[in-house]
């Protein structure tokens, strides 16, 4: 697979995102052991700012990059792109899992968020991320994917 060309105003810094994925895997473990929905709430109103508005507004983004910040790594960038597709995907996951958590399907929630807090946790452990490899893979094809 070829490596994708970046712009240099598309980047992200690799080492805030995995922290970020940390912690976001952190409370949907919490979500996992303490079944509350408010935890859903927290962890889509996350998301949504993420993307739809400002990452400043989004309290887990700003713990995550104080963090980085006071531990003084290298920056790291990468396609901000394949992260912003991930966070969609991320993000339908939730709504999907608060969908049946609130129509009491409580095994397909647990189910949804227990997949996605795998996938963070691989995340930040291993610099690896599904969707964001999926990405390269639809961008190698020349398929263009396209967000609201």
């Amino acid at each position: 697979m070829s490596k994708i060309k970046y712009k240099t105003q598309n980047l992200v810094d690799e080492n805030q995102t995995r922290a970020h994925a940390g912690l976001l895997a952190l409370l949907m473990v919490a979500y996992l052991f303490i079944p509350n929905t408010v935890i859903l709430y927290i962890l889509i109103y996350d998301f949504l700012t993420r993307i739809y508005m400002t990452p400043y507004m989004s309290p887990i983004y700003l713990i995550s990059t104080f963090l980085v910040n006071i531990i003084g790594v290298k920056q790291k960038f990468v396609d901000e792109d394949a992260k912003e597709f991930a966070s969609h995907i991320g993000l339908t996951i939730l709504f999907v899992a608060l969908g049946a958590e609130l129509l009491n399907q409580t095994a397909v929630a647990f189910s949804l968020v227990a997949f996605l807090s795998l996938w963070k946790i691989v995340e930040a452990t291993k610099e690896f991320c599904f969707a964001c490899k999926f990405y390269e893979l639809l961008k190698s094809k020349n398929i263009t994917v396209e967000s609201l």
